[in-house]
């Protein structure tokens, strides 16, 4: 069984309203426990967890070498008018949980923002049930530092967002609007 690890970006510091980035990153569950003790083995003592944003620059190309553990990785960047951050969430959910249940991903987790923010998430979850995207996806939103493969994700829209993803055949980026 494959879980999808996600977190989420908003390249520019949240000031560009038109830009929002998600990535999913796929692990094996065969190898989900291997792969989270290499996110702890490279997480430095004065980081609570690993966190693209606070990291220096050769740590993180260092870091860009974890995503090797993924199975693959999906990006989705909202690329539009500007608008809201939980409306681009939304846009960006609705085609990573498609792209999702088109590799067969039955476990969805997502870094927890907030139980208001959560709450809206479930409900956009349940809002694609309804519509027949996601049928057979079970989600649940965990702290990034409960959950190390979280990190994954983390560093992959990090990567994405400096032009450092290294595009391999099984991943994707979608842009959506």
């Amino acid at each position: 069984m494959r879980t999808a690890y996600v977190d989420e970006s908003e390249p520019g510091g949240g000031l560009d309203h038109t830009v929002y980035v998600m990535a999913a990153v796929l692990i094996d569950a065969a190898d989900a426990n291997e792969a989270r003790g290499a996110v702890r083995s490279a997480t430095p003592k004065r980081m609570r967890k690993l966190h693209w944003y606070e990291a220096l620059g050769g740590q993180r190309l260092t870091w860009l070498g974890l995503l090797t553990r993924a199975v693959s990785i999906v990006v989705v960047r909202y690329d539009g008018q500007p608008a809201r951050t939980e409306r681009r969430r939304r846009r960006c959910i609705e085609r990573l949980v498609w792209e999702l249940q088109q590799r067969d991903v039955r476990a969805l987790v997502l870094e927890s923002r907030s139980r208001v923010r959560d709450a809206s998430d479930v409900s956009m979850l349940e809002s694609l049930r309804d519509r027949g995207i996601g049928n057979g996806i079970c989600h649940e939103h965990v702290r990034g530092s409960d959950e190390l493969l979280l990190a994954l994700a983390d560093i992959a829209c990090g990567a994405h967002s400096r032009g450092l993803l290294k595009s391999r055949p099984q991943d994707a980026l979608v842009l959506v609007q």
